[in-house]
Parts: C-alpha cells; structure tokens; sequence
C-alpha cells in the first residue's frame, strides 16, 4: 500500500547519505518512491548534491522526476544537464511535457537541445503556442482515420499505430486535407458489423476547441462538461492535437493556485520552501504597493485630526468600524471573483448580483450596527457614541458590498485579472468610506461626545 511520505525527513535522510558517501544507498532509496516523491526530494536538496543524484539516474528515471516538478523547480534542475544528456531524456517524455521543459530554457539552448533529440519533429509544432493556450498544453494529434475505411482496416490500423499509446478515449476521423469531420468511440467500433465502414460509425457533430483558445477556458470546458479528450484544430480546422483530462488537472491546480497568490498579493512562483530571496521579490513589492494605498487611507483620518484630538475615545473604535467592513467586503469580493474565474458570473448579470449584495450589505449593516452600538453606549456611557458606531457600520458594512462587486467587475471589464488588485482596491476604499463616514459623523455630533 502506498504510504505518504514526510519532506523533510526524506529530504535530510538523503542527504545525510550523501554527507556520509553511501550514494548508492540515497540512490536505492529515491527509486523506490513514486517519482513524484523523487522529484520533492532532489529539489529540497542542494545542487552539488543534486548533480550527485542526476549522474547515478538513467533518461527514463530521469523524465519520470521532470514530468513531477513545476516549471521554477525543473528550470533550475536543468543545470545539471549538458545538451545531448538533456535530449536523451526530453526523447524519453511525452511531446507535450518535453515542450513545457524546453519552454523553460533560453530559446538558444532550447534550439540546441531539440536540435540532439531524435523526436523533435514531434516536440517542435508544440514549441510555436503561447504557454497558457490550448496549444500549448496539448498532445500531439493521433493518428487519424479515413471515413472510408472499413471496421477490419481500422483494427488493423490501431494495433500499428496505438500500440504504444498509454491511453485512447475517441479515434479522430479527417478527410484529405487533415481537416476533422469525426470521432470514433471505442464502444462503437467493437460493436460494429464488419461490413460497415468508419463512416458509418462516427459521430459527425464534434466539439472542437480553437489551438488559440485560454488554457483557463479549456479547463472551464472539460470541469462543465465532465469531458474526457478534446481535440484541437487551427483556424482552417485541421487536427492539430489533443487535450487529456489529466492535462487540465494541472491547469486547474495552477489557475486556483495563481488566483489564490494574486488575492494575497504574492508572486504566481511562490512556494513554502521558497528560498528566501526568492520569497523576498513575490512578497515585497506588494507590500510596498500596500504601504501606498495605506498612506492614502490614512490622509483621511489626518483631515480629522482635531476631532480626535477633541474626543480621544474615537480611536478605539475606529479599527472595529475599518476591520468589519474591510472584512465584508473581502468576503463579496472573493465570492465575486471565483464566479467570475468559473464563468458563474459575467459582466451581463453583475447588477443582479450587485443588488443582491446590496441587500446583504444592509441587513449585515442593520445588524452589527444595532449590536456595536449597543455595546458602545454600554461601554462608555453614551448614547449619541453608540449612535454614531451603530451608523458608520451600516454605512460601511452597505458601502463594502457595493465595493466587492463593483472592484473586480470593474477590473475585469478594463482587461485586469480581478483576483490580482481587487484586495488592494477593496480594502482602501472601505478604510477610506469607513474612517470618513465615522469621523465625519463624530464632527457633526462633536458637542455631543464631549
């Protein structure tokens, strides 16, 4: 039965064998994980040790570990590879993984190492498409079918073509000019007369995807749908590949994961055990950009310097008022814009969905200001204070709502992933409204706080 393994403890197992020579023992061990575990292991380790590890490994080992690591993690395990080494074990992986890994070289050593490999004509269409689109997560297309083939020619034609296939969902039938026109369900052909021919058989209507279309909006299509394979055509419609089920599973962990970092404000490359030079450069300049709409939050409390200074109680209850809003609005704003990631929501219905939040906004607002304010004139003896809390939390709490539709939505419609700044625009406007509305009022009824 397959165990977990704890990181850590693997990683400084290793390494303590490799301190103590026993290179084969480390190497022994790293062939037993699955290599998925491999892979977690030789990237926590360092790179002399590293090099130890690779030079013991053979292509196929090898491919295994690199089809396992994320694009940070495999771009700097490449160093340890001269070209023709590194072509040995690219012709070991499937085409697809093969230029995902070529992608992360400089595109002169990229060029070199496919110009050693014996399987480029394979790799090298896929090198041409943008990263994040359909072509560029795709397999190489299969080989196809002729309509007019008869069932006992396309038997023959899988067991010489498909031998070697790890998984076959549909068989694609094209016409002369490469040019898509049907599917072939495995069930359809082990079920049909001998007499038939493929296209009697195949299903003319196909659902294709665009070699230009979003690696998002494809992982979209696969998740609505409970799709297995979809194949891929150019703007003529020829076949030009196919996309698996376990492609979009590493699409649909990237974009959760991107979209969650850029909620945070860190870099799409972070990870936990990220160096922490490397933390540093995803972190700080957040950070800073946070720093600066801080500042301009604050200019609004410095305009009511005086009235704090005049009833020095204010600043208590200031973060509450700031902090209730600010969450509120995060809470609508996240809730947007994971509609907006998974299509649940465009910019057609957002005013549904704005006066929807409006509603709970107030109702949120009504509450928690009747219970703050409650609690403010108990705490300190005065109603006119309880009053005001219980008013400039409505206001926040109506005017955060607002602010976590109308953010991302906003974003999106100008071209700017909303999950990337929304937080930050949120938040300052809400500290802003919140702060205004509070020391505002406190102005007003100054004469009666004192």
């Amino acid at each position: 039965m397959a165990e977990l393994i704890n990181r850590e403890d693997a990683i400084a197992q290793v390494h303590d064998w490799l301190v103590a020579g026993e290179l084969a023992q480390a190497v022994a061990y790293l062939r037993e994980l699955h290599p998925a575990d491999s892979a977690e292991i030789l990237a926590g380790l360092e790179p002399e040790q590293q090099s130890l590890l690779v030079d013991q490994l053979d292509p196929e080992e090898l491919a295994g570990l690199f089809d396992q690591m994320d694009g940070e993690d495999a771009a700097e395990f490449l160093q340890h590879f001269n070209y023709q080494d590194l072509a040995a074990v690219l012709d070991e992986m499937e085409p697809d993984s093969a230029a995902d890994l070529l992608g992360e070289l400089e595109p002169q050593d990229a060029s070199a190492v496919l110009d050693q490999m014996e399987g480029s004509e394979a790799v090298a269409p896929l090198l041409t498409y943008p990263e994040d689109s359909a072509g560029g997560i795709m397999n190489v297309a299969p080989p196809a079918l002729r309509r007019q083939m008869s069932i006992a020619e396309a038997f023959d034609f899988i067991r010489q073509h498909y031998r070697d296939a790890e998984e076959v969902f549909y068989l694609y039938v094209v016409d002369r000019n490469d040019c898509l026109i049907g599917i072939v369900n495995l069930r359809a052909l082990i079920l049909a007369e001998s007499h038939q021919t493929i296209e009697d058989i195949m299903l003319r209507d196909v659902f294709t995807i665009r070699v230009d279309m979003d690696q998002e909006a494809v992982a979209e299509l696969f998740s609505r749908y409970d799709l297995l394979a979809l194949p891929v055509v150019d703007e003529e419609g020829r076949l030009v590949g196919v996309i698996t089920v376990d492609d979009v599973v590493d699409v649909l962990q990237e974009e959760a994961t991107e979209d969650i970092y850029h909620l945070a404000q860190v870099g799409p490359s972070s990870d936990i055990f990220s160096s922490v030079p490397r933390s540093l450069r995803n972190r700080m300049p957040w950070l800073y950009v946070n720093m600066g709409t801080a500042i301009v939050a604050s200019t609004v409390v410095a305009f009511f310097e005086s009235t704090i200074a005049t009833v020095a109680l204010l600043a208590i209850f200031m973060p509450i008022v700031a902090t209730l809003g600010g969450n509120a609005g995060n809470q609508t704003m996240t809730i947007v814009v994971r509609s907006l990631a998974l299509g649940e929501m465009s910019l057609g219905n957002a005013w549904k969905v704005l006066r929807r939040e409006m509603v709970i906004g107030l109702l949120n607002g009504i509450a928690l200001g009747l219970s703050m304010g409650l609690v403010a004139w108990y705490w300190k003896g005065n109603p006119m204070l309880g009053l005001l809390v219980g008013l400039a939390l409505l206001a926040n709490m109506s005017v955060a709502a607002i602010n976590g539709v109308l953010v991302p939505t906003t974003l999106k419609r100008l071209g700017i992933d909303p999950a990337l700044a929304s937080s930050i625009f949120v938040t300052t406007v809400n500290d802003m409204v919140g702060f205004g509305v509070f020391l505002g009022l406190a102005t007003y009824f100054l004469a009666w706080l004192r």
